[in-house]
């Protein structure tokens, strides 16, 4: 994923900054109201209108769905406030989840630089990591699934973020393995009884529980 660029009022806005009153980031008007405009289209399309955390896809633009997500909290490292690598796009449900939680493995002192590493951060980082190494995202009848592939930045992410909601919607099935050999019954049950084995490699290829939540 590729950092925001910021250039001309945006570029002047941030130089100005004097690294402590994060508190003007929510104003509602003026100069920091553009630039969060722009930090929103950029990391949209970069992140293909899907949450940085959850990979949940949601194609609307405003503020209702999605929250301009400092990585690094804001109130709690605010020269860090305009930091292009400590931006990206969020849904509600993960920020409001995350909050200010600390997401350094050590806490960085007052002259030090922004943490640029993905082995400084405990979950993953939407700029740092690829994300399909930590997740396998699992999708069934329109509901999706986190499967975290480590111990450490997957679970660290799916608790900070509390991606165990998603789970919460196979609720309704007996189980998740329930529901895929369900699926697969309802493939073999529409397959015709005369397929050649090319068609039936055709039909399987649509069977796809798995996607790649890599940006």
């Amino acid at each position: 994923m590729q950092p925001v660029v910021f250039a001309g009022a945006d570029l002047a806005y941030v130089v100005r900054y004097d690294g402590i009153s994060h508190q003007e980031w929510n104003r509602t008007d003026g100069p920091v109201a553009e630039l969060r405009r722009t930090v929103r289209v950029h990391y949209l399309r970069q992140q293909g209108y899907r949450c940085a955390y959850c990979r949940m896809e949601k194609k609307e633009n405003h503020g209702l769905t999605w929250d301009v997500e400092h990585i690094i909290p804001k109130s709690v490292y605010p020269r860090f406030l305009y930091e292009p690598l400590n931006l990206a796009m969020v849904c509600k449900e993960c920020n409001i989840a995350k909050l200010d939680q600390d997401v350094l493995h050590r806490r960085v002192g007052p002259g030090a630089v922004f943490p640029s590493r993905s082995e400084d951060y405990k979950i993953v980082h939407p700029h740092f990591d690829r994300y399909s190494d930590h997740f396998e995202m699992i999708v069934v009848g329109g509901r999706i699934s986190h499967r975290p592939r480590n111990p450490l930045k997957a679970k660290e992410t799916f608790l900070m973020c509390n991606l165990v909601r998603f789970s919460y919607a196979f609720g309704e099935w007996e189980d998740f393995n329930y529901e895929v050999v369900k699926r697969f019954s309802e493939f073999v049950e529409s397959c015709p009884p005369d397929a050649t084995r090319q068609q039936i490699t055709s039909f399987m290829q649509t069977l796809r529980f798995t996607v790649n939540g890599d940006f």
